[in-house]
């Protein structure tokens, strides 16, 4: 009966998703002038006038734009135990969120903004209940493996964690006794000691939906079926869905259809630690995901191509153009540049799809390669020569005395290889230039970017990679643009 009455408001939840969709600027202004009006009392509040804010134009030319470094001396006067500094009062804690190649941050997250990305993950439900037409999920278990649910100190007292773990520990009474693994398999900080105990109970567990980064998720399916001695479909016959984000599923797709083979739903998900849940796919035919304008974060873009150029409202973006995101949001985070970038895919409803990071952008040459091309490209060459990716990353090679032209070489663990890495090779070199005209121009007679080479390395080499960089657990992804000096441990 509870799987019914969940599945019945799952569907309308979507359907009120769809409906907000149709017009969304009022909603995201009511957004953000409740968010304003919340906090014009506080030092950046006062600092930029929230008072006197009527508008989002009006925000506009008072904030102006933030990152992390411009935002950080607030963060950490709050951390030490400064009230009413971005946000009333004081945060319920900090998320520490890891920089794929740089240091950690930390950012803020107060009681409003942990109920605000908890009722997100609910988005992302029931897009799978309604996609799923699924109304017996709490028949069976809801499998998870984030960060550690255990959180640590600052000298302050005040406390910090993997932001998964965060809302792990905080999430909803009523979803407890369906999670596995156990709370106490959650609050292991070691991943390899959490993996081996998550595995030995999800072996017995009657798994219907499992959350998680398309990688790591991998490894636990590894796990399992090691603990289990059997395929995971024999381990898990009750499994029907899978919820994934934190990267591009694409390249994993062939992967996962071929071990898991057919009647597995996944809904892919837009998550960022500054902003809680995004979008959500909630769609079978458009892997684009619908925009959730209602859950306390107001959205504004800026030009890609123009990082500088004026802001815009969800209600202005243009399709297929690539826009940096900024979001404020009721953790205390204002018009803060979180660093991806996204292309809308329509407008009317606003419908994504993630385009890259800002600094993972390929253009070592002046080729203007994004993070989506280059997975859009392995994908497409792993169907074409049936094969199966594991993991990669790219770097330029450098031209050097004995070659006045440079090229991008591919770093490829496979699942299972392709018969000819050179026909592989030329199947992604081939798919970039059907997509990317700058790419296309340099690679013309190879006089400023050769063919791409392709890298075989063994399996385990990118996890055996990640560990000794300190970057295991699904907060941390593979970057898929490295530079020479990251990547010689890779080879």
């Amino acid at each position: 009966m509870i799987g019914r009455v969940l599945y019945w408001r799952g569907c309308q939840r979507v359907a009120r998703i769809a409906r907000q969709g149709r017009d969304p600027g009022p909603l995201q202004a009511d957004t953000l002038l409740r968010l304003v009006a919340r906090a014009k009392d506080t030092a950046f509040g006062r600092e930029h006038g929230f008072d006197a804010i009527r508008s989002p134009a009006d925000f506009r030319a008072r904030v102006p734009l933030q990152d992390y470094e411009s935002m950080r001396p607030r963060f950490e006067r709050a951390r030490d135990g400064s009230a009413d500094e971005t946000w009333p009062g004081l945060p319920e804690c900090f998320a520490m969120t890891s920089g794929t190649t740089g240091g950690n941050k930390y950012l803020p997250h107060t009681k409003s903004s942990i109920k605000s990305a908890l009722d997100g993950g609910s988005d992302a439900l029931a897009a799978y209940l309604v996609r799923a037409k699924d109304k017996r999920l709490l028949s069976g278990r809801i499998a998870f493996l984030g960060g550690s649910v255990a959180l640590e100190t600052f000298a302050s007292g005040m406390e910090w964690g993997d932001n998964t773990g965060i809302l792990a520990a905080r999430s909803p009474a009523w979803v407890r006794p369906f999670r596995v693994p156990s709370g106490k398999v959650l609050a292991l900080g070691n991943w390899e000691e959490k993996l081996v105990a998550a595995a030995r109970e999800l072996a017995r567990a009657d798994v219907r939906l499992l959350l998680g980064v398309p990688s790591w998720a991998l490894l636990l399916l590894d796990a399992v079926e090691r603990e289990a001695d059997r395929p995971i479909r024999d381990a898990w016959p009750s499994w029907r869905g899978f919820i994934h984000g934190g990267m591009a599923f694409g390249p994993y797709a062939a992967t996962y259809r071929k071990r898991v083979g057919d009647g597995i739903v996944y809904v892919d998900t837009y998550t960022a630690t500054e902003g809680g849940m995004l979008a959500v796919q909630d769609r079978d035919d458009d892997p684009s995901m619908a925009v959730v304008l209602d859950r306390n974060c107001h959205y504004e873009f800026v030009p890609a191509d123009d990082p500088e150029g004026p802001r815009i409202g969800i209600e202005d973006v243009e399709p297929e153009v690539p826009y940096l995101v900024c979001v404020s949001t009721d953790a205390g985070i204002w018009a803060y540049r979180i660093g991806d970038i996204v292309r809308f895919t329509s407008v009317r409803p606003p419908r994504l799809v993630f385009h890259g990071r800002k600094k993972f952008f390929l253009n070592a040459f002046g080729e203007h390669v994004s993070q989506e091309e280059l997975e859009r490209a392995v994908e497409e060459a792993a169907g074409e020569h049936r094969c199966e990716v594991r993991e990669f990353t790219v770097l330029p090679e450098y031209p050097d005395a004995r070659q006045s032209a440079g090229r991008h070489a591919w770093i490829v663990e496979f699942a299972s290889p392709p018969p000819d890495l050179g026909a592989f090779a030329r199947s992604i070199d081939l798919s970039i230039q059907r997509g990317n005209d700058d790419y296309k121009s340099h690679r013309t007679a190879d006089q400023q970017l050769r063919p791409p080479i392709v890298r075989l390395v063994r399996k385990g080499t990118f996890y055996e990679w990640m560990k000794a960089r300190g970057r295991l657990g699904g907060q941390n992804k593979v970057p898929r643009i490295v530079d020479p000096e990251l990547a010689k441990g890779l080879l």
